[in-house]
């Protein structure tokens, strides 16, 4: 009679430790990060002038702002990154006033929103003559 309960015993704690490992059919899907968007804004300046261009960033991330065309190609201008408020674009720490052809500004939106990127002469005797350029702009 001892050797049955033990067996009972065993086949009870089996079938308990057989039921406490069943399998989970939950996948896991690692979340997506979001694309980057590329936009590009174009226009010219003239002495004294400045432009701005807003744009809509759905995620937090890095913003990049490259000046991809310049003419001519030897202008200095200012960029300035932002956020919008409709109004204005709220420079924040992250400008320059010597921007050059193909150099780039960089800064992180901490959270989505509007932001703006401004494009100015800062010179004291302005531009020479009228300046095209064109602006890319990534971000999330």
């Amino acid at each position: 009679m001892p050797v049955a309960k033990t067996r009972i015993a065993l086949l009870l704690v089996t079938a308990l430790m057989a039921a406490a490992c069943g399998s989970n059919d939950t996948a896991i899907t690692p979340s997506q990060p979001p694309n980057s968007v590329v936009e590009t804004f174009s226009g010219t300046l003239t002495p004294f002038s400045a432009r701005t261009h807003v744009f809509s960033a759905n995620n937090a991330g890095d913003v990049v702002v490259q000046l991809t065309a310049l003419d001519p190609s030897d202008t200095t201008v200012g960029l300035s990154l932002g956020t919008s408020n409709t109004f204005a674009c709220q420079s924040s720490s992250v400008s320059t006033e010597k921007a050059t052809l193909n150099q780039s500004l960089s800064g992180v939106t901490t959270a989505a929103g509007t932001l703006c990127v401004h494009i100015y002469d800062p010179s004291d005797d302005g531009l020479p003559g009228p300046v095209t350029y064109t602006l890319q702009v990534t971000h999330f």
